[in-house]
């Protein structure tokens, strides 16, 4: 029965979202091989794109590892975690989440136009628009010039990753500079036990509201469209309190999950690599609603799961993972040998330096997104070495 791929996905984007490094990319990339019907394929595919995102977000938060799209959630999270309160910081994250997509639902069909009419209009300016916030990002930061020096690095990185013609070029370059950087930071800190404590003030809610309007604005933008840059673009204009910043970045990331169907259909631009896979092997454009419908399902199913294991969830926060952590290393070396081959494995091992020097020098780690943006800058300004 179809409904069981559709579960698999589920289960898939799960295991996605709990292991730091395995990025949903990944793993479609994998069960494309194994010989699946299209039909089947997009069931698992739409399935994983909601599932993961909530999903990664318990790592973020209880461990302090993040994957490219939760980075900045690392921060609120733990610091939430610290007062005994990671329970509280996972329901408004889920609370968050849910209400974005009922509202995103709502607005898809308008989108459709608002993305065609948005897009032909700003085309010309695009790449002026992704160097300015470029600029922003790197102007924001504690230190400029070590911020623009990871930036720059980070792109040439990028760079090469993207024209050595690997099969996932951002499965070493995330996987170190995210995920292993942070193996490597790892200390086992006694954490206090997580208090199971209910959601009393709701006024963070306006902020998931911003949040879908940002997702969509972030759909626009090639390169500088992670939402944990986008979070830091809102922070440049209204100060957020740690529950407003969670609820800010999981609004921003599931709405802009949902609405790069809309651009794949309206302008023909898939923001997400998952999006992108989905329609290598299915037409999205004549099964919107269809999409739409088990995009929200999934997602309305795994918050389901998460809330009813939540004290289960932040009991591990109090694990110690160092080994843990050394059998994920391992794991991720040789699924990136077995993808990009001893290429692959260079690239990982200069990201994870990159990152690991990210975070000694306490430089943003949304800096090292300058792996994508300068590639895209690039392209757009047709600079070509």
């Amino acid at each position: 029965m179809d409904i069981l791929f559709f579960i698999y996905g589920i289960i898939l984007g799960i295991v996605s979202g709990l292991l730091p490094g395995l990025h949903s990319n990944t793993i479609i990339s994998i069960i494309s091989a194994l010989g699946f019907s299209n039909e089947q394929l997009a069931l698992i595919i739409i399935a994983i794109i909601p599932a993961h995102i909530l999903v990664s977000f318990i790592p973020s938060i209880f461990f302090g590892i993040p994957d490219q799209n939760t980075v900045v959630s690392v921060l609120p999270g733990q610091r939430m975690v610290l007062k005994g309160k990671g329970m509280l910081a996972l329901k408004v994250v889920l609370i968050s989440s849910l209400l974005a997509i009922l509202i995103s639902t709502f607005l898809f069909y308008f989108s459709l136009n608002f993305f065609q009419v948005v897009f032909s209009f700003i085309r010309e300016y695009v790449k002026y628009i992704v160097l300015v916030l470029s600029i922003v990002f790197i102007a924001r930061s504690k230190n400029i010039l070590f911020a623009l020096i990871i930036f720059l690095l980070a792109g040439f990185l990028g760079y090469s990753s993207f024209n050595l013609k690997m099969s996932d070029p951002f499965l070493p370059l995330f996987s170190g500079m995210f995920a292993m950087a942070a193996f490597f930071n790892y200390s086992n800190n006694k954490l206090p036990q997580q208090k199971d404590v209910p959601v009393t003030d709701f006024s963070f809610i306006k902020y998931s509201l911003l949040g879908v309007l940002l997702g969509i604005f972030s759909d626009l933008l090639p390169g500088i469209s992670s939402a944990s840059q986008v979070a830091i673009l809102l922070t440049l204009f209204v100060r957020l309190e740690t529950l407003e910043y969670l609820a800010a970045i999981s609004a921003i990331t599931i709405s802009q999950a949902m609405f790069t169907l809309a651009t794949s259909v309206a302008i023909d631009k898939s923001r997400m690599g998952t999006t992108e896979m989905l329609a290598q092997v299915f037409d999205i454009k004549n099964n919107l609603l269809l999409l739409v419908v088990a995009f929200l399902v999934s997602a309305a199913i795994v918050a389901v799961v998460i809330y009813l294991l939540r004290r289960h969830v932040a009991k591990l926060a109090r694990i110690d993972f160092s080994k843990f952590n050394i059998l994920l290393a391992v794991y991720l070396v040789a699924i990136v040998f077995i993808l990009d081959g001893f290429i692959g494995l260079v690239i990982l091992v200069l990201a994870s330096l990159l990152g690991y020097i990210t975070i000694k020098l306490e430089v943003e780690r949304t800096n090292l997104m300058g792996a994508v943006i300068v590639p895209t800058l690039m392209l757009l300004f047709r600079i070509f070495i």
